[in-house]
């Protein structure tokens, strides 16, 4: 990789891990399993008893960039990709396909009945499609696990003293994203993230993406539609939420 994206993949694996001395050892090895799994299309293992799939597309992200990236849920219908979730596919086999060039990204609890055959297909020497396999903090007696090793992403629960610090780098990721700047995040705001969204990585990245369009637009209606999605549903996200008045109205 180029050495600005490992400098930024190393920055996110230690947002995600940890920052602490105790955790330095586990961010260099993810590093080294990303490195891996990306240069020779091995599949990459996600633990942790967490939203996993928002933390895989971030990886994707800084790895192959505007790439497909297709989830393989049974759960869902197959449906196109939208501004609130990715491309989904039932069978393994066709969200493959789709996902060429790009990542498919599956939960190993809910993996598809053609499981064995998307597995033939990765390990076929030539495939261009980088498999991301979710499980929870127990899945642990697999073969995947083998090479590259396991990035085992720890609850939120145990990090209470970093989550300011993981909200302020996700806002950081935001306003480059949409075009802020730094009024366009208060103090007052990192608070109702803190209290509002600290259960996941993914609650939290979603929610300051969306109080920093919110300030930088003014009212809903723009600040849906600099986000791609409908004023309606973020308006009920964020009264879901208890968004001061104030706020959803300036």
């Amino acid at each position: 990789m180029l050495v600005n994206v490992e400098t930024a993949l190393h920055r996110f694996c230690a947002r995600i891990l940890g920052w602490s001395s105790d955790r330095a050892d586990a961010v260099e090895h993810a590093v080294r399993s990303i490195d891996l799994a990306v240069e020779r299309s091995a599949a990459l293992v996600l633990l942790g008893d967490t939203d996993l799939v928002p933390i895989a597309y971030a990886l994707h992200r800084r790895t192959l960039g505007a790439a497909p990236f297709v989830v393989c849920d049974v759960r869902r219908a197959d449906i196109d990709a939208t501004v609130r979730s990715a491309t989904n596919y039932t069978s393994g086999v066709a969200g493959f396909t789709a996902a060429q060039g790009g990542t498919l990204c599956l939960s190993y609890s809910r993996r598809p009945r053609d499981f064995s055959a998307v597995v033939a297909l990765a390990r076929n020497l030539s495939t261009t499609v980088q498999l991301m396999i979710c499980g929870t903090a127990r899945f642990d007696t697999h073969p995947f696990l083998v090479l590259p090793a396991p990035i085992r992403v720890p609850s939120l629960v145990t990090r209470k003293t970093e989550l300011s610090r993981i909200v302020d780098e996700f806002v950081i990721d935001a306003l480059k994203e949409l075009g802020g700047s730094k009024e366009h995040f208060t103090a007052a705001d990192r608070t109702w993230v803190l209290e509002h969204s600290p259960r996941t990585l993914g609650e939290i990245e979603k929610a300051t993406r969306r109080i920093v369009a919110l300030r930088m637009e003014g009212n809903v209606p723009r600040a849906a539609d600099k986000l791609g999605m409908a004023p309606v549903s973020l308006a009920r996200w964020f009264r879901r939420r208890k968004l001061p008045l104030r706020l959803e109205e300036s």
